[in-house]
């Protein structure tokens, strides 16, 4: 399964992405780029980082669509903080997604 993670490098997704990774999975994270996981672990050079400014692209109408064009076939979001936000993404996806 190809995974995109948003906000996978706070405290839970630390932990959840080696862990996806193991389970063989294919993880995209997406975040600001401004923080490492808190533990390094092998599993994070199997991860294809993505710098992405989501506030930015929320305000542009931009995120969900971004999110899409990775064809993931699951999506965790770890950092939506308003209803807005999370609306937007998910009316951006595909449906069954």
């Amino acid at each position: 399964m190809r995974i995109v993670v948003i906000g996978g490098t706070g405290h839970v997704g630390t932990y959840l992405i080696p862990r996806l990774v193991a389970a063989g999975h294919r993880v995209v994270n997406l975040s600001r780029g401004g923080r490492r996981p808190y533990t390094d672990h092998s599993a994070w050079g199997d991860v294809e980082q993505l710098v992405v400014d989501r506030e930015a692209e929320d305000r542009a109408g931009t995120f969900a669509g971004r999110v899409a064009d990775l064809a993931p076939d699951a999506v965790v979001d770890m950092v939506c903080f308003t209803e807005e936000s999370a609306r937007q993404l998910v009316d951006g996806l595909p449906r069954g997604l």
